[in-house]
């Protein structure tokens, strides 16, 4: 019987698993699974998005013998969505791939642990980054640092320290199952340093208004609006989007401002407002119809709350359906567990009939308007987003695949008894119309200690 080579391994890892990473990354998420995949437009490392937003003035209406109309055309804006590169990589040892016996099933057994770990641990961060600004926020800092330890905003607004600002109410849930991470401090409203050193959270204390970091000490020192990021997971300061790395979420795509102000600018916070920093380079300065239909709070999005009311919800719903067109938008109402509990106890006290839906994917639904309304663990507290999923695709180069340009998918590495193994999509989700697309926020809510986040 032969023995295992590396091309025996390539082998397993191209026709056993890649099928089964494309289909569990394509699909165990809900917007992953309903948003349309574009490879057509994708050119070079760019999408090109044709953005509609006027009509043509060609029609008349005139006497007998009048002249006939002037023909013009409609309206449309180029945008440009650059591609967003992420990668997965597992890796073994050499002693552990030698000690495999010479059935396919050996090798499988080396792999599996590893591969299905990497797959949804990468699941999880592209679903993070459905929801995000393109920024990589994971928290934000509140204050009470003392040494090692460090506080990290999760009440909604009303902080005691650190400001009300996009990813306030995160808590340190994605620093629970990974501790890697950096700090970005705001120096100015133009500035901001990203601090090179990993602070490898090592303990999380969850609080009802704030979680407690344990960590290594960080070479930067906090202050107010200061935020948290993967390593890496944003690149020196500069205009235009060049800085972010990871892929635009609903948070930048749904909403009535520029990237950077979304994130962390002077509109919710102290931050980048004087550093343009617009959504697929169309800044609502010189684009003004280039925004989501919002609502929030009086005082601002994260200056205050408001309860949920049915006619706040359909409100939004029409003003969404009014520019999206009847049956067209909006097609999908996204929440949290918590905010969907204060929309069925309203239907109860209303005495209406919660009826539930089943989407195609197994997902299941509650009715609104014949329109699902869906949860999910990243979905942004105190908000309902309201989609027209038509309007939204992932632009992408490839589906997922193994890293084999030189000719193998596992690679030794260099210096080691080791071998390792990359997967890789490039892709970029982009909105070819922002103006379908609306968000109800600033809503108050009621959640266990014990529940989730």
């Amino acid at each position: 019987m032969a023995t295992a080579t590396l091309s025996t391994y390539d082998e397993v890892l191209k026709t056993f698993y890649l099928p089964g990473i494309q289909d569990a990354l394509n699909h165990d998420t809900i917007l992953a699974d309903l948003i349309e995949v574009n490879e057509t437009d994708v050119s070079g490392k760019n999408a090109t998005i044709e953005t509609h937003y006027g009509r043509s003035t060609g029609t008349k209406w005139t006497t007998d013998g009048g002249t006939l109309p002037t023909a013009t055309y409609q309206k449309y804006k180029t945008c440009t969505v650059p591609m967003k590169y992420g990668y997965g990589q597992i890796q073994f040892s050499g002693p552990t791939l030698r000690a495999t016996k010479d059935e396919k099933g050996a090798y499988i057994r080396v792999m599996d642990s590893e591969i299905r770990g990497i797959v949804d641990d990468y699941k999880k961060e592209v679903n993070r980054q459905y929801f995000g600004t393109g920024y990589g926020i994971i928290g934000r800092w509140r204050g009470g640092t003392s040494g090692t330890s460090y506080t990290i905003q999760k009440k909604y607004t009303g902080n005691s320290a650190g400001g009300d600002n996009w990813g306030s109410t995160f808590g340190a849930k994605y620093m629970i199952e990974r501790g890697d991470v950096s700090a970005v401090d705001l120096t100015s409203t133009t500035t901001y340093v990203v601090d090179a050193s990993n602070l490898a959270v090592t303990a999380v204390t969850k609080g009802a208004t704030y979680d407690t970091i344990t960590c290594t000490d960080p070479s930067s020192s906090e202050t107010t609006g200061s935020f948290y990021i993967r390593p890496e997971g944003l690149g020196a300061h500069a205009a235009s989007g060049a800085h972010r790395v990871e892929m635009m979420g609903l948070g930048g795509i749904i909403g009535d401002d520029d990237l950077d102000n979304i994130a962390c600018g002077a509109t919710y916070g102290v931050g980048l407002s004087s550093y343009n920093d617009p959504l697929q380079g169309l800044d609502i300065a010189t684009y003004p119809w280039f925004v989501a239909v919002t609502d929030f709070h009086a005082s601002g999005r994260f200056a205050g709350q408001r309860a949920l009311d049915l006619n706040l919800m359909q409100t939004m719903f029409d003003m969404v359906e009014e520019r999206a067109g009847k049956d067209y938008g909006p097609s999908l109402l996204m929440t949290t567990r918590a905010v969907r509990r204060e929309y069925i106890e309203l239907c109860k006290a209303d005495g209406m009939k919660i009826i539930t839906m089943e989407l195609d994917g197994g997902w299941t639904a509650v009715d609104y308007n014949g329109v699902p309304m869906v949860v999910d663990n990243d979905a942004l507290d105190g908000e309902i987003q309201f989609i027209t999923m038509k309007d939204l695709q992932l632009y992408r180069m490839s589906d997922y695949s193994w890293m084999d340009q030189d000719g193998a998918v596992l690679s030794r590495v260099t210096g080691y008894d080791a071998y390792e193994a990359t997967f890789y999509r490039y892709a970029e989700l982009g909105c070819k119309n922002r103006r379908t697309q609306g968000v109800l926020g600033s809503l108050s809510y009621t959640k266990s200690t014990n529940e989730g986040y």
